[in-house]
């Protein structure tokens, strides 16, 4: 690629479109559809495309002289130009959404970390050294066998039950550790995602079947147009750090194009819910609640967030709505997550309420001993007489 001098890259948006709209046409049109999600062709390009498509009728010989059907061509172009659109951006969005939703997540558990070292610290006495070996051993931690334990010590009464508080606190403690750095994990991942799909341009065989222009064509006009787009940026940049007489340093003009352009705000798409993560909306959006408030099982959320960001590309959706599903489910938590924001004392509160230890009242549901026998409706007294059949009289006397 064309390379240039630059200190810091100058490039802006409003730069790389004013480069681009002072292309010919050809090589405007083919920087603008390799640039799909960021920049739309105008009505003059698509008139151009029509124009410019081979008749599929005429394989060999001369094309004829005035095509038919310019507006059934016109309309499969548009609709071809904003089906690809469409899925570029969500393909962006995705991982923008993952991004967003994560950091909240993150900074709840920080949060609610904090909330678990100041009572530990303070109300069961726990010093920093044991909350840092328990830190550290978090990540090989068996939760469950550790909670057992716990209860049956409790129940067969050798365990207090402010130690058994402190014990069932710690081990919580632990919890959000292991989820803060499973999410921290998937942040990571998000990120490089949304950096790669920015800087992905449309590919040779989605632009020859939008232009309708076979692949052999296709590829000298790209070589061109990338030219043509580079050659004018480079004069641009070379005559405005000229002004401004500042050092230079290499950099690869069409990545820098891509990347200037990928800070733009991710597009928000307007999606409907699609089954699959759950069999209704509303089973989604409790699932997701319980998610967001982290009241989920570890087992089961590492599970959900797997299914709920994953891409669902199947013979019931196909391609075009393979980000649709998770692009609502993202939608739908980053709303409640918007919606919940709990203090320090709540979550505090929450903590000790979830590691306090049962009650027998509570765990032994209260027995009624003069619980009366259910009557049966006279229908279903109906369907039992049915069932016994008829009353053979012949044996009654």
């Amino acid at each position: 690629m064309t390379t240039t001098t630059l200190t810091h890259s100058p490039l802006t948006s409003e730069l790389i479109e004013s480069v681009i709209e002072a292309l010919p046409i050809q090589s405007r049109i083919m920087v603008r559809l390799l640039l799909l999600q960021y920049l739309e062709p105008a009505e003059d390009d698509i008139q151009f495309i029509v124009e410019d498509q081979p008749d599929s009728r005429f394989m060999a010989g001369d094309q004829p002289q005035v095509k038919k059907s310019l507006v059934a061509a016109t309309r499969e172009v548009t609709n071809r130009i904003e089906q690809y659109s469409g899925f570029l951006r969500q393909k962006r969005e995705r991982p923008w959404l993952q991004v967003e939703c994560l950091k909240k997540q993150i900074a709840l558990t920080d949060l609610t970390i904090r909330a678990a070292e100041g009572l530990l610290t303070s109300k069961f006495d726990v010093n920093r050294a044991e909350l840092k070996e328990r830190k550290q051993s978090a990540v090989s931690a068996l939760p469950r066998p550790e909670i057992r334990r716990l209860e049956r010590a409790l129940e067969q009464e050798e365990i207090a039950e402010d130690d058994y508080h402190r014990d069932r606190l710690l081990i919580e403690y632990q919890t959000l550790i292991r989820r803060r750095e499973r999410q921290r994990r998937r942040l990571k991942n998000a990120e490089q995602e949304y950096e790669l799909s920015g800087l992905a341009p449309l590919q040779d065989h989605e632009v020859a079947h939008i232009w309708g222009i076979p692949l052999g064509s296709l590829s000298a006009r790209k070589v061109k147009a990338l030219t043509h787009y580079l050659s004018a940026l480079q004069a641009r940049l070379e005559q405005e750090s000229a002004s401004t007489d500042s050092p230079h340093v290499s950099s690869d003009l069409w990545r820098e194009t891509l990347r200037t352009l990928s800070r733009k705000p991710s597009h928000r798409s307007i999606v409907t819910f699609i089954p699959g993560i759950e069999r209704s909306e509303e089973a989604l959006i409790e699932k997701l609640k319980t998610f967001a408030d982290g009241t989920m099982p570890e087992a089961a959320e590492s599970g959900f967030w797997q299914l709920m960001t994953r891409v669902h590309d199947s013979e019931h959706s196909g391609p075009w709505h393979s980000h649709a599903r998770a692009i609502f489910a993202l939608q739908r938590l980053f709303a409640i997550q918007a919606d919940s924001e709990p203090t320090l004392d709540e979550l505090e509160e929450d903590l000790l309420k979830t590691t306090r230890p049962k009650s027998k009242d509570d765990a032994l549901p209260a027995q009624q001993a003069d619980e009366q026998p259910a009557e049966l409706s006279e229908q279903a007294l109906g369907v039992l007489n049915a069932l016994a059949g008829e009353i053979d009289d012949k044996r009654t006397t």
